[in-house]
C-alpha cells in the first residue's frame, strides 16, 4: 500500500509539474506533446518556392471563381495608371459589378450581351438557386412553400423585381439579399459572379415575359424583347 501510494504522489507530482497552472500566462511557446496540425509548412505571402515551375509561392487566381471581400476600389491602392477590365470606368463594366449607373442610380437594361447563351446561363443558375423558393415559374410557388417560407412572386407590381423597374433593383437583392425572417433571402454574391446575377436577371425577364401580352412588349427592354422575340416568335403575341 505504500509504494502504491509513493507511486500515485510521484504522478500527480510529475503531472501537476508538466501540465502546470492552466491558468498562467506565458510568453513562450507551449510544450506539444501531440502537436498534431498545430504547426504545418506553409508558404508566406510573396515568398519564394522551389515546388512551382515559375518559383512563385503566391499562385494566380483560378480562373471562373467567386471573388469575395469589395475590389471595386482596388485601383486606388496601386499606382495611378494601373487598370484592369473587372475595375475599368466603362458605364457597363461599372453596371456589371454594381448594379448602378455612372450617377449611381440603379443601372436599367442589361451590361452584358442579350443572348442565347447567357439567357441559358441564367437558366441554370435560376434552377440551380432560386426556383427552390421562388419556383419554376418564378410565381413563389417553390418547395420551400409547403414549410411556410415565402418566396415573392416575379409578377407582383410592388416588388423590385417587377416588369418595368430597373435591372439594377434586382442586381441589388441578388448581391446583398434581404432581410426579414421566413421572408428574407439569402445574399447569392458569393454564390454567383456578377455575370451570373446579371444572366440570372436575364432569365427573370424572360419568365416575365412569358406572362406579358404583347401590348405591353414595350414595357421591356428593348435589347431583351428584341432577343425575346427572335428566341421565340411565337411568344410575343400570346397574351
Amino acid at each position: 500500500m505504500r509504494y502504491f501510494l509513493i507511486t500515485v504522489s510521484i504522478l500527480f507530482a510529475a503531472s501537476i509539474s508538466f501540465l502546470g497552472n492552466r491558468s498562467d500566462n506565458f510568453s513562450r511557446p507551449p510544450w506539444q506533446v501531440f502537436p498534431d496540425m498545430d504547426d504545418q509548412d506553409k508558404y508566406l505571402p510573396q515568398r519564394t518556392s522551389s515546388f512551382f515551375e515559375d518559383g512563385r509561392a503566391d499562385r494566380p487566381v483560378p480562373a471562373g471563381i467567386i471573388h469575395r471581400g469589395n475590389e471595386l476600389d482596388i485601383k486606388n491602392v496601386f499606382a495611378d495608371d494601373f487598370s484592369a477590365e473587372q475595375f475599368g470606368d466603362d458605364p457597363k463594366t461599372i453596371a456589371l459589378n454594381t448594379g448602378l449607373d455612372t450617377t449611381g442610380k440603379p443601372y436599367k437594361g442589361f451590361p452584358i450581351d442579350v443572348n442565347d447563351v447567357n439567357l441559358s446561363l441564367g437558366h441554370e443558375k435560376y434552377t440551380l438557386y432560386c426556383a427552390v423558393c421562388h419556383g419554376v415559374a418564378g410565381d413563389g410557388n417553390g418547395p420551400t412553400k409547403a414549410f411556410n417560407l415565402a418566396a415573392a412572386s416575379f409578377y407582383e407590381p410592388a416588388r423590385a423585381v417587377a416588369v418595368g423597374k430597373p435591372e439594377g433593383d434586382i442586381f441589388k437583392v441578388l448581391t446583398e439579399g434581404v432581410g426579414g425572417g421566413a421572408t428574407g433571402m439569402i445574399a447569392f454574391n458569393d454564390r454567383l459572379t456578377p455575370k451570373e446575377r446579371w444572366s440570372v436577371i436575364l432569365y427573370i425577364r424572360a419568365l416575365q415575359k412569358s406572362r406579358v401580352s404583347a401590348a405591353n412588349l414595350s414595357s421591356l427592354p428593348i435589347d431583351l424583347a428584341n432577343t425575346l422575340k427572335n428566341l421565340n416568335p411565337e411568344a410575343s403575341t400570346q397574351p
